[in-house]
């Protein structure tokens, strides 16, 4: 027995050692005055590279959601920044740093999310960190990366969404209003278990009509969170060959490969 706990050990600890740490925490400031922090995941990768914006679902942060899929993008060659938004929490035992500085009258509602997007995109574009820059999105960020891709169509790459959420809280930020406008590439995952409400899959049609990519994901769970495969209980590997795939496609980089 203690021989199977010594192993068992040792692989959470292999585990541990494969995941690199993220190189940096970072702040900016939004244009109502709200402090962003986010996590740099550059690994040994140059400005040459692609850079992917991660936003994360609601009641969550970067620091939970993201450190698989950002050590994975880095191995495929792809850097990453992941940002705490305000709308946001403690979701997948992590704290959400931005949401911990804000002022009380702040609004915390999806919708006015939107200008934390908008900054974590300026602090790439200010300081030149990328040519090539992909907004990525999960549930509630997976509507408003829409909006920022169709706001900023010289700065935006291409556009990513996992599970873009439609329902009520989304109604004047919803992805389908800004579909028009969006310019760039786009691939939308959804978990075949949500490809199944009529909302969504109403949602699916308008963005296939638009030209966008979608994809149901076998044994998918919410948000990007389909990826992992600690939270899907399944083998992912399929879902994340997919959307590597989509990633080269849409910025060009790495289809060599």
């Amino acid at each position: 027995m203690r021989r199977e706990h010594f192993s068992r050990m040792l692989i959470a600890l292999a585990a541990l050692v494969a995941l690199p740490a993220a190189a940096d925490t970072v702040t900016t400031t939004t244009s109502d005055d709200v402090t962003i922090y986010g996590e740099t995941w550059f690994g040994d990768l140059d400005e040459s590279t692609p850079l992917v914006l991660l936003f994360h679902q609601g009641n969550g942060n970067a620091r939970g959601e993201y450190p698989e899929i950002a050590a994975w993008l880095n191995e495929s060659g792809f850097r990453a920044i992941a940002w705490d938004l305000r709308s946001g929490g403690d979701l997948f035992e992590s704290t959400n740093r931005t949401v911990e500085g804000l002022d009380p009258d702040v609004s915390t509602e999806y919708c006015d999310g939107y200008p934390d997007l908008e900054a974590a995109l300026d602090y790439v574009v200010d300081r030149n960190l990328a040519e090539t820059i992909v907004v990525w999105g999960s549930s509630y960020t997976g509507a408003l990366v829409f909006q920022l891709a169709a706001g900023r169509p010289n700065d935006v790459s291409a556009v990513i969404a996992f599970s873009p959420a439609s329902g009520g809280p989304m109604l004047n930020c919803r992805a389908a209003i800004w579909l028009a406008d969006v310019l760039v590439p786009v691939s939308v995952y959804t978990p075949d278990r949500e490809m199944e409400l009529p909302h969504v899959l109403s949602q699916a049609e308008q963005l296939t009509f638009s030209g966008a990519r979608v994809f149901t994901v076998d044994n998918g769970v919410h948000g990007s969170s389909m990826l992992v495969d600690e939270r899907t209980q399944h083998d992912m590997d399929c879902a994340r060959r997919e959307v590597l795939a989509s990633l080269r496609r849409m910025t060009g980089y790495g289809l060599e490969h």
